[in-house]
């Protein structure tokens, strides 16, 4: 059993006094889903192969349990939830193709190997995991080995309850991380497969020591696009076309999305909330004056703030609270008043002041025993025993308990609702002395504990705090209800939307590309409903009125497009083409005027020209040119194959044409070695090509098919 205390940051003390709960969340409501949906039971497919949303749904399951676990908590938001969604559908999507082509390959990953690398200890699944060296910080296999041989013999009914659910959670987040480490080989050994075909060759070699090593001064002169109006240049829908359809790989989509337009209405309360508000968190200020069950007033309060019989720092007071509280006598109650920066009404009455340590470090011994007369009796012999000189190690061994020290700091409890018997052993903990012996008598059990070490008393405080955000009534919602469905049902299509939306005092917003695997629509929570609605709605359809947020927003969607799956519309990027176009033609009508041009002095004399001069210009970067301002690739690349006092032919560039002529080119001081530049090459070629980009390849050449939205 002391294997398990080299992993736990707290003793078993913690998670019963404390109460944390590791295990207890359930993802979404995708059950819910799953009932309402009994002929689309699939919530995807990946080349060809279903997806079912049972196995989708275990897969959330065991991620948000191993979240769940390092962090110590069962309470996520709903974004972290969408987050977590989101990489287990990626993970899956990810190991499903590497899988394909591994078995393509005959590449599997042993147990002989998987075993090896857990041996070495280094790959960082390990180096994040629980199972660390307390001295090291580091992963360490004896840890790991240790708990798996003390989970094989745990006895549940010696152990208890508690320690049986962490060892038992512990265990799940083992095999979650074994089974994630199988995955990682795999994709390890393709990725180093792939890498390992990446060759160069001596011509390719030397070309590339050339373009590095070799760099030139250059005049230039450049007549840039701007200096032509646009009106004198004029660009066709075919011209439009021809630049479309040379990059139009670029603008091809595998998946369907949706063009909407929609009207979010937060709900904010009105100045009759808020009077009314302001009147009731006043009343609590008279109670607090004189309240002694302070616990059950806060909470009948409905307090943001939970109430703690323990001394916290400022820290764990709300910012306008902290503010206050060095100037606030004790025994006396502060408000009400408003706090702009989160739009609450409160009062405080501070009931101390104090100067204890932030943290304290101790190690315990828990005494049970059905007879209660047996229990106290044996937990006075352990307690005398020690406070007679008795080795604490020694004692912990004899009764099978762990005897390692563990730091409790403020910041562990702070913000948490925390009195009766929580209350009592934490306030006796933070009492007590270095080396200082104590006994108590909690929930029916016994509990001996010794300060080993603190920390240097700082300032504390116990207050009771009312705080209270600005929230709106059913009558006020109902008043935004009732003007938004109004509205509606006078504008049944998307054009009077458009055309009526504004005078009514609401605006139409507009997502271009939202995509079934979004999780909001413009970032409002809650907004699932209406994203389902948006893939199954006729272009130009208006929907209801959708309640989202947290309960505090109204919206409505209106279908604007239907992107199906392949190539963007041309439409889409007109506007960028033109500007292309504009530039092309330019240069055309530029490149025509100087046909005359023979030498620099003759480029110098075109209109609208702009010269300097550019130094260490190479063709393994682009050249920079803050004349017009542009990033020219082009420029680099011509000056590479000028030869000193050459003057180059029109050169077409972002930002314009230029005519370059070199002045001197110098060689660095390196020398050519044959074998290191291969190297270098393939080296470089590794580093390009790696996990990333080998499966957003892979992703574009597969079939992939995402209907989680109407699930989850």
């Amino acid at each position: 059993m002391a294997t398990l205390q080299s992993i736990r940051k707290h003793g078993a003390f913690l998670v019963i006094v404390i109460g944390i709960a590791l295990f207890a969340f359930i993802a979404g409501d995708a059950w819910q889903a799953l009932q309402s949906n009994q002929n689309a039971q699939h919530v995807g497919k990946i080349n060809g192969k279903k997806i079912e949303a049972q196995a989708y749904q275990q897969l959330l399951e065991e991620y948000t349990q191993a979240i769940s676990f390092v962090r110590g908590t069962s309470s996520l938001t709903e974004a972290e939830n969408a987050q977590i969604k989101d990489e287990v559908w990626n993970t899956l999507v990810s190991n499903s193709i590497i899988e394909d082509e591994a078995k393509k390959l005959g590449l599997t990953v042993t147990v002989a190997e998987l075993q090896a690398v857990i041996n070495e200890g280094t790959d960082p699944l390990l180096a994040q995991s629980a199972f660390r060296n307390q001295a090291t910080g580091k992963f360490d296999r004896d840890v790991l080995m240790g708990f798996l041989a003390d989970y094989q013999d745990m006895d549940p009914e010696i152990m208890g309850p508690e320690a049986v659910e962490y060892y038992t959670n512990l265990y799940n987040y083992w095999q979650f991380i074994e089974k994630n480490l199988m995955s990682s080989l795999l994709m390890q050994k393709y990725e180093a497969l792939v890498v390992a075909a990446q060759i160069s060759n001596p011509v390719a070699a030397e070309h590339n020591f050339n373009a590095r090593n070799t760099n030139a001064e250059v005049a230039y002169a450049v007549v840039p696009y701007t200096s032509i109006a646009d009106s004198l240049v004029k660009v066709s829908n075919a011209d439009i076309e021809k630049l479309y359809n040379a990059k139009k790989e670029l603008y091809k989509v595998d998946f369907e999305t949706r063009g909407v337009k929609y009207i979010d209405v937060p709900v904010k309360p009105s100045q009759a909330d808020r009077d009314e508000l302001l009147a009731e968190v006043g009343e609590y200020a008279t109670q607090l004056e004189s309240e002694d069950e302070l616990p059950a007033l806060i909470r009948l309060a409905n307090s943001e703030v939970a109430y703690s019989e323990v001394p916290v720092t400022k820290n764990g007071l709300p910012a306008d609270v902290a503010s206050r509280i060095d100037t606030a006598k004790v025994g006396l109650t502060y408000g009400p008043y408003y706090h702009q920066a989160d739009d609450s009404y409160n009062v405080f009455r501070l009931l101390s002041k104090t100067q204890l340590p932030d943290s304290v470090q101790i190690r315990q011994l828990q005494i049970a025993d059905a007879d209660a007369t047996r229990a106290q009796f044996l937990a006075d012999s352990i307690y005398n025993e020690l406070k007679n000189g008795a080795d604490f190690a020694e004692i912990a061994a004899k009764y099978g308990q762990p005897s390692e020290a563990a730091w409790i700091a403020t910041s562990n409890f702070e913000g948490a609702a925390i009195d009766g018997d929580n209350a009592t052993y934490l306030n006796t903990l933070f009492g007590m002395k270095k080396g200082e012996l104590k006994q108590l008598s909690l929930g029916g059990g016994h509990l001996i504990v010794e300060a080993v070490a603190t920390t240097q008393p700082i300032e504390k405080y116990v207050a009771a705090v009312v705080k209270r955000t600005a929230y709106f009534s059913n009558e006020t919602y109902a008043d935004a209800y009732n003007k938004l469905s109004a509205f509606v049902a006078d504008n049944q299509t998307l054009a009077d939307l458009e055309a009526n939306a504004e005078e009514a005092g609401y605006r139409l917003l507009t997502i271009g590309e939202l995509s079934n695997a979004a999780h909001t629509i413009g970032g409002v929570q809650g907004t699932r409903e209406a994203l389902r609605w948006a893939f199954a709605a006729d272009k130009g359809e208006v929907s209801q009125i959708f309640e989202a947020g947290e309960n505090d927003h109204l919206l409505v969607v209106a279908l604007a497009d239907v992107h199906k799956a392949g190539y963007r519309p041309i439409e889409q990027f007109a506007d960028m083409f033109r500007m292309q176009a504009l530039n092309d033609k330019k240069a055309d009508r530029i490149i025509a005027d100087a046909k005359h041009v023979q030498s620099m002095q003759d480029a110098l004399a075109l209109s609208g020209v702009k010269a300097d001069t550019l130094r260490r210009v190479n063709f393994a970067s682009p050249a920079y040119v803050s004349k017009v301002p542009a990033s020219e690739p082009a420029l680099s690349g011509a000056v590479a194959t000028l030869a000193e006092g050459t003057l180059s032919a029109p050169i077409k560039g972002n930002g314009g044409v230029y005519f370059v002529q070199v002045i001197k080119k110098n060689n660095g001081v390196a020398k050519y070695d044959a074998a290191t530049e291969q190297k270098t090459l393939e080296a470089t070629a590794a580093r390009n090509i790696n996990a990333n980009s080998i499966l957003s390849e892979l992703y574009r050449k597969s079939s992939i098919e995402d209907n989680r939205y109407l699930f989850f």
